[in-house]
């Protein structure tokens, strides 16, 4: 096959340099195109033709290769090279990298929903999840933490996952529950909310199991909350995940197929970036519609170890 592979060359270790995926692409038998995702106008390597696209790095890697694929009839498959990796998880790429490429020629399609969240003046993709609250804020504290420690040296991933819990940890103790104007499927549910999630997939952030019964390709995206009477449950929840516990999240789901949502002063995240406020006038209330775009991507996976 003719392999496009979009690279994050700061995800992954030595085995995942570019020399040694491009190797192991040759010895699988395919034609491969690389190409940096961290060099400017990557995106015009998608223009080129070829049967797949592989997109090798962590969660957001994988986001913006895949936004570009949206409605374009290439399939997509991912190396998991990042700390969550909680999309690769949902799309079936549980393997390793090299595992994967040699399986891909025996790889089946199948379809994936995305995300669509539209504002005034805006209208966004995303794959993970959307929503307000603590996790949006948390989304801003670990991008400020991250640059604090970018001085080149990459943690494991588990030292990594433990940091950015206990970033979420700390900040559940004293956060507070905001008024949220919230309408699901022309059902009013607004209230006073620690936290709401609009999910796409069964794990959002630092690989929490929040929609235990999200699926990829059923037209729906899963409605999570927490309020304050959630709170002990929830601090429960992440002390158990802290240590390892795979246990599934106590809180409150909902399948829907619309949402719509106004708030004023607080944060929106769409996966790991954050829904920029463009009007002039800060003080005026934002609104957003959430639906679904489905069967929006191609996904091809591998044969092997697709655990879900």
């Amino acid at each position: 096959m003719r392999v496009t592979l979009l690279h994050n060359p700061k995800a992954g270790d030595a085995k995942h340099r570019k020399d040694e995926l491009m190797l192991a692409l040759t010895r699988a038998g395919h034609q491969g195109t690389y190409q940096s995702t961290n060099e400017r106008g990557f995106i015009k390597t998608l223009k080129q033709p070829a049967d797949l696209v592989l997109a090798a790095g962590g969660d957001g890697t994988v986001a913006a290769v895949a936004c570009q694929l949206i409605d374009s009839g290439i399939p997509l498959s991912v190396l998991p090279l990042g700390t969550a990796n909680n999309l690769a998880r949902a799309l079936g790429f549980v393997a390793p990298a090299e595992e994967i490429i040699d399986s891909l020629e025996s790889g089946k399609r199948r379809t994936f929903d995305v995300g669509l969240a539209q504002g005034p003046s805006a209208r966004r993709y995303f794959f993970e999840a959307t929503g307000g609250g603590l996790f949006a804020d948390y989304v801003r504290g670990a991008r400020k933490q991250r640059k604090k420690k970018s001085n080149g040296n990459q943690l494991p991933k588990g030292e990594e996952m433990a940091l950015h819990g206990a970033l979420l940890r700390r900040m559940l103790h004293t956060y507070p529950a905001r008024r949220w104007k919230i309408e699901i499927d022309g059902n009013d549910t607004s209230g006073r909310y620690i936290l709401w999630e609009a999910m796409n997939i069964r794990f959002v952030g630092p690989a929490l199991h929040l929609a235990p019964h999200a699926a990829t390709k059923d037209g729906r995206l899963d409605f999570v909350c927490a309020r304050e009477t959630d709170r002990a449950l929830l601090m429960k929840y992440l002390d158990a995940r802290m240590a390892g516990k795979k246990i599934k999240s106590p809180l409150p789901t909902r399948r829907f197929r619309e949402l719509r949502v106004s708030w004023k002063r607080s944060t929106i995240h769409l996966d790991d970036e954050l829904w920029q406020n463009t009007k002039k006038n800060k003080k005026l209330s934002n609104e957003i519609r959430i639906t679904v775009k489905a069967s929006a991507l191609i996904i091809l996976q591998p044969a092997t170890g697709i655990r879900r």
